[in-house]
């Protein structure tokens, strides 16, 4: 049972400052070889990139590019823990990961976009690496596309988008104490994303079809279906050439109704395109770039390479109405560790609950 005093304690309204962004006009541009993987900024064995939003929305924004640079067997587990975020977002592109996700076992392969959110309880168990030197594995490739078979196996990789950079990391249940017992526990709390779900969309989920860009009949694009389960906080894109006709279905736009003054990240995956900027200059864009700016400062791609995948994020002006928490409300729910649990239920063999059941009134 949780410590009810504790939680009592910790479940304070969030009290830090708003996320507002800076004045003037946003418009950073962040070359690939502006930063290297930093190891050991979370996990010792992870190398992590900053692709600098954080810098240009005043850590309203985190984007980053995580690389594994030791497999489980040398690293272990990460263990059972929560990042407690308004927003989080994982989009897998390289190798291959094993999470469970609230007691669900779940494969985690490029070609899918997850929306962890906050609050959603997980454990990372098994990741590939597959390079033969360090800088090897610093150059593996990335890609938004399902692996095909035969492939050479990778280094696990993935992108991570934060709202805010700065937020709460809960263990509850430390690396070398999970059990299997534990793996398959459903958990609940009391710091879920306010209005946000996990979801898991696969490349070959009908909601992932790529269609035709709206007035670019050149392009096609894929919803990731991002925007409501991170409580219409983030909307995600994925860009690539129009490879025929593209699937049935209306046209895809960019732009979500009623939505301004919010700000957009866009990171190249793969390829390069040229995009218009408001002032009539252009800026192109290579693999690993990352441009952030407020929303209408940059146009839609053009002259794209066969190859580009490109990742769009928009996020709403909403979110400048968010709080983060201040450190001692952070240091408060990070010590609470497991007390911060309010109930728990160990899942039976072919559980097919979604995530976050416990928490899903809906269930």
């Amino acid at each position: 049972m949780p410590d009810e005093a504790l939680l009592a304690e910790a479940a304070a309204p969030i009290t830090g400052r708003l996320l507002t962004l800076p004045d003037g006009p946003i418009f950073h541009l962040h070359r690939s070889h502006d930063t290297d993987y930093e190891l050991g900024e979370f996990r010792a064995w992870a190398g992590y990139r900053n692709l600098g939003a954080d810098l240009a929305t005043g850590d309203l924004a985190h984007l980053q590019h995580v690389l594994s640079f030791a497999g489980t067997e040398a690293a272990g587990r990460t263990g059972i823990h929560a990042h407690l975020a308004h927003v989080h977002i994982v989009i897998p592109t390289s190798g291959r990961g094993v999470f469970s996700y609230d007691g669900l076992v779940t494969e985690a392969l490029p070609g899918m976009v997850i929306v962890q959110h906050g609050g959603t309880i997980h454990d990372q168990f098994e990741y590939s690496y597959a390079a033969a030197s360090d800088a090897d594995n610093r150059r593996t490739p990335q890609s938004l596309d399902p692996p095909p078979p035969g492939a050479p196996p990778t280094s696990f990789g993935f992108l991570e988008l934060f709202v805010p950079k700065t937020f709460a990391n809960v263990e509850i249940v430390p690396p070398g104490q999970v059990t299997e017992t534990h793996q398959r526990t459903a958990w609940d709390h009391p710091y879920h994303a306010a209005g946000a779900r996990f979801r898991l969309q696969t490349a070959e989920a009908p909601d992932a079809a790529y269609r035709l860009m709206a007035t670019r009949p050149d392009l096609e694009v894929r919803d990731a279906e991002t925007w409501e389960a991170s409580g219409r906080m983030v909307a995600t894109w994925i860009v690539r050439p129009a490879a025929g006709p593209g699937a049935a279905g209306a046209p895809v736009s960019l732009e979500i109704p009623g939505e301004r003054d919010g700000i957009d990240i866009l990171y190249m995956v793969r390829g390069s395109a040229s995009f218009p900027r408001s002032d009539g200059e252009q800026v192109r864009l290579a693999a690993g770039d990352a441009l952030t700016c407020a929303h209408g400062l940059i146009g839609q791609p053009f002259d794209a390479s066969p190859d580009m995948r490109l990742i769009h994020f928009s996020i709403a002006a909403a979110a400048q109405a968010l709080r983060e928490r201040t450190a001692d409300e952070i240091g408060r729910l990070e010590n609470l560790g497991p007390h911060m649990i309010g109930r728990s239920e160990v899942r039976p063999d072919s559980d097919a609950r979604p995530v976050n059941f416990l928490h899903d009134n809906r269930v």
